[in-house]
């Protein structure tokens, strides 16, 4: 029997001829590597002479040079070395194996390391393999050969059906190995410093509302579904109650929104949970110690906070992490205060100036009585007509509401900018007002601009309309406004710096616990309008409420802080965490009488039954590991630290999934295929 299907698979093959077996075999045997391009480049006096076996790629196509060839190898590490073969040691066959190699192909090489002739006398020495045998493994072939400029000159240019091309070039190795790093320091500290479990929780999880749109999977079962965790939220408050005093999981998660560079519809964060947590210093420490020791080891730079006076000082290694916290305290209010955004660019001095002393706004002064202002100083010469930037001014570039921008180009401008809005009927002075003292509040100059706008007293509008002017301020004038910042190594403070290599953090603490729901009717109306009756959670529906505002839960939702908490590094949201409600009775009210749920028992029954038996206080915190990594290589992509990303349309293009399936697999799972 077995015969017989051996004979009839023989005759079925006759369709395609099996590869050559010596040549083909050959390609599965070779020497091991002896060395990598780095260690053989840093230290090469020792290897000089020695025997040498290398694996690696051709960089570039060989070139000849009389009887001589010359190539390059890169190795994994994206390290590259100098190939030279000759007559005089490499074999005839050998040297016509190379001339007719591709880039890309994958091969190994034999020879032995040497040092190049210097250019010039007193040149450091620099060193080649002159090489004595190479091996083909795999041609590279045709589309790499054709990809091979953009390769050396653009390689997020590669098209991305090509990532593992792409992948080859050592910006992505660096960056794919500082993700390893990242990871590696992370369970370090948590185990070994901090006494961290780690433990894997469930990714086929149930359908719950927790924000964003989930990933449903069905089942085979009519009318049953999993959902792909958003985060492992629930299951790691079902730990707290299962005796685990600190748990942590390096978590992928799934959401299923728009997608952004910052945005992925699967993601990783690094998830942890502490039992017995009365105050949440106690999770900001253990965070500190991450951010401290990860940048230190993976990016190999100071991360700075800020000190009593605003300037940027970098964290110091020996402080006790127990008791002296790494990162300044912001509140949301003074967030969006002065910088008007819950994520601030820290390494801007650039700030919002409150002149509701002096004016009030004619309009919605009930719902947006805050007039305040940004003044961007010295951008322009006064001496010549100054017009307001398109980034700056353009109305797409913001959110909603764009502020009114003047260029200060008079010392007339500068005394009595405002009085046009008191006659234009949008701004009143109040008994305050004057004009020396809102010229003495805002400091301006001919050479200025001014941007004003409105805002709520407790804001939603997040970033609001000078927030967002700052941000698109500090992108147009780069290192303009640098914060005043004190070297590792030095005394002296200094603004002469490339923002882009400083990084400063904040925790952002006292989150409206809850926000009314904006009424999206009247989208004409710039000025965003919520419904009083309606709330929902800010972040969470989880999240505690500070004890001092406890009583407000019944009377004046609108004034309640949570206990929630965010890392912000640089303007970018890299962690936020909470501490949880613990007694069920409590998180039943939230869940009823705020949130309006009328199922929750049906949604969050299993973990209320958790709660309700005996689990103690808890607290914790998730980071955007992807984030956290694309910071780490200086990369504004979260791409650019996944190896195989989704597109904007959450598409992977090198697999081309998501795909179609066929009815009869569909049938199984009780669906019906829709007819296009």
């Amino acid at each position: 029997m077995l015969s017989a299907i051996s004979r009839q698979w023989s005759r079925s093959l006759a369709l395609g001829r099996l590869p050559p077996k010596e040549a083909t075999l050959a390609k599965f045997a070779f020497p091991s590597a002896t060395h990598n391009v780095r260690d053989l480049l840093a230290s090469g006096e020792s290897w000089t002479h020695c025997p040498i076996t290398l694996h690696g790629h051709l960089h570039r196509k060989p070139r000849k040079l009389g009887k001589r060839t010359f190539a390059e190898l890169r190795d994994s590490n994206g390290d590259v070395i100098q190939l030279h073969m000759s007559p005089e040691w490499t074999s005839a066959e050998n040297m016509e194996l190379i001339r007719k190699s591709g880039t890309e192909d994958s091969l190994v090489v034999n020879g032995i390391l040497r040092q190049k002739v210097a250019k010039e006398e007193g040149d450091l020495p620099e060193y080649e393999l002159s090489v004595s045998e190479l091996q083909i493994l795999n041609e590279g072939g045709v589309d790499a050969a054709q990809l091979d400029s953009l390769k050396h000159t653009s390689p997020s240019s590669i098209p991305p059906k090509f990532r593992y091309l792409q992948l080859r070039t050592p910006f992505y190795q660096r960056a794919l190995r500082a993700r390893s790093s990242a990871a590696h320091w992370t369970r370090k500290v948590l185990v070994e410093r901090h006494g961290f479990t780690e433990i894997e929780t469930p990714a086929l999880f149930k359908s719950t509302p927790e924000g964003a749109r989930e990933f449903l999977v069905p089942t085979r079962t009519p009318d049953r579904f999993y959902a792909l965790p958003q985060s492992p939220q629930q299951y790691k408050q079902m730990l707290m109650s299962s005796g685990i005093s600190k748990y942590f999981q390096i978590a992928r998660c799934f959401r299923d929104e728009d997608l952004r560079a910052d945005r992925q519809p699967e993601f990783t964060q690094v998830d942890l949970e502490m039992s017995f947590v009365n105050n949440s210093k106690k999770v900001h420490a253990v965070i500190d110690d991450i951010i401290e020791t990860v940048w230190k080891e993976v990016a190999s730079k100071p991360i700075y906070k800020l000190d009593s006076d605003g300037n940027m000082v970098p964290v110091k290694a020996n402080r006790h992490r127990d008791t002296a916290p790494a990162f300044t305290k912001l509140t949301y209010h003074e967030a969006l205060s002065k910088y008007g955004i819950d994520k601030p660019d820290l390494r801007s001095a650039l700030t919002i100036v409150n002149l509701s002393e002096f004016l009030r706004p004619v309009h919605n002064a009930e719902d947006f009585g805050v007039v305040e202002a940004c003044v961007l100083k010295g951008v322009f010469d006064p001496a010549t007509k100054y017009k307001v930037s398109k980034t700056l001014n353009d109305s797409e570039s913001y959110p909603r509401r764009k502020p009114i921008i003047l260029p200060i180009q008079s010392e007339e401008d500068a005394l009595n900018w405002w009085k046009k809005f008191v006659e234009k009927d949008v701004l009143s002075p109040t008994d305050e007002c004057s004009q020396l003292k809102i010229l003495k509040t805002l400091n301006l100059e001919p050479g200025d601009v001014l941007a004003f706008s409105t805002r709520a007293e407790l804001s939603y509008e997040n970033p609001t309309p000078l927030g967002k002017f700052r941000q698109l301020a500090i992108e147009e004038f780069p290192g303009k406004w640098n914060r005043p910042l004190k070297p590792s190594q030095g005394e002296n403070f200094t603004t002469d710096y490339d923002p882009k290599d400083v990084f400063v953090g904040a925790w952002v603490v006292d989150f409206p616990l809850f926000s009314p729901v904006e009424v999206t009717e009247n989208t004409t109306d710039p000025f965003p309008q919520y419904d009083p009756k309606k709330w929902e959670s800010t972040h969470h529906p989880f999240t505690m409420a500070k004890i001092e505002d406890y009583d407000l839960l019944e009377s004046d939702l609108a004034k309640v802080r949570g206990e929630h908490y965010d890392l912000v590094i640089n303007g970018v949201e890299v962690g936020g965490g909470l501490r949880r409600i613990h007694d069920p009775e409590l998180q039943k009210f939230v869940f009823e009488s705020i949130l309006q749920i009328d199922n929750y028992e049906q949604l969050f029954g299993h973990l209320l039954k958790a709660l309700s038996m005996g689990c103690p206080p808890h607290a914790g915190i998730a980071l955007g590991f992807d984030r956290l990594c694309a910071m780490l290589v200086g990369s504004n992509s979260i791409r650019d630290v996944i190896a195989f990303p989704k597109n904007q349309s959450g598409t992977d293009p090198v697999v081309e999934s998501p795909t179609s399936v066929d009815s009869s697999t569909l049938n199984e799972y009780y669906i019906d295929k829709l007819l296009l």
